[in-house]
Formats: C-alpha cells, structure tokens, sequence
C-alpha cells in the first residue's frame, strides 16, 4: 500500500511581478501592488509530498533527513532572503509568479530526486506554495 507524506518548509523572499513585453500601465493593471518597482516580500511555504511504502523496519515511507537535506540544498539556501527577480537564475528572464515558482521548485526536486531516492523508494507526488493565505500553488506531474 502506497502512503503520502508531506513535509513543509518556509523561507522569506522578495520579487516583483513585471512581464517585459507588456507596457508599464499594462503590468500595473495586471499585477498591481505586485508589480512595484522596488519589489515587495514574502513568508513562502513550500509543501513536499511523497509517496512510497512503509518500510517494515523503520514504521516509515521517507527518510525525513535525507528528505530535509534535499530541500535545504534544492530550494531553501537557494531562495531564501533572496530576490527572486535578479538572484535566482531561473528567474533572471523571468517572472517569478507563484506559478513559476512551484514549476521551478518540481523542476530542481526532481532533477536530482533518483541521486537522494533510488528506484524503488519514495516518489515526489506532489509540490504546494503558499505565497500569501490566499494564494496557493499545487503541481501534480
């Protein structure tokens, strides 16, 4: 029987919401207090779920360690207290929305997941952002 687990992180960074190809009014219009020029913050919650077996010996589907120590790496020293616009190579040419932020966040799990949780381990099911309380994230490959 498969079980999914989820583990939550947080870091805090800055960005603004600017498409270039759009004109100044155009991305005020579009992204408002978002689009301020000097960039704005946020408290990012970052959800991980994974899926796998139980393990009969240790009771659990995941090694949290090993799971925390992937995350640290892939996304919070990367991130956080940074801004996200000019410190963040996926973002230099482009916009980090919340969208792009949970691509890029599946995207960098996932690019290095069979080095942490070979074949037949736990697989990542699932990312979560929350930017604000109201703004929520979820990609589901």
């Amino acid at each position: 029987m498969t079980v999914h687990l989820s583990r939550r992180y947080v870091f805090f960074a800055a960005h603004r919401l600017h498409a270039p190809t759009l004109s100044d009014a155009e991305n005020q219009a579009l992204y408002g207090k978002c689009n301020n020029p000097n960039g704005h913050g946020h408290n990012y919650e970052v959800e991980v779920t994974v899926g796998g077996q139980v393990n009969p010996v240790t009771g659990r589907a995941v090694d949290l360690h090993l799971l925390d120590e992937l995350c640290e790496r892939q996304i919070l020293a990367p991130f956080r207290y940074r801004n996200l616009n000019t410190e963040v190579e996926e973002f230099r040419h482009g916009n980090p929305t919340t969208e792009n932020l949970a691509t890029v966040v599946d995207v960098r799990l996932r690019s290095v997941w069979l080095n942490w949780f070979p074949a037949g381990g736990p697989k990542l099911e699932k990312i979560r952002i929350w930017e604000t309380d109201r703004n929520i994230c979820e990609v589901c490959p």
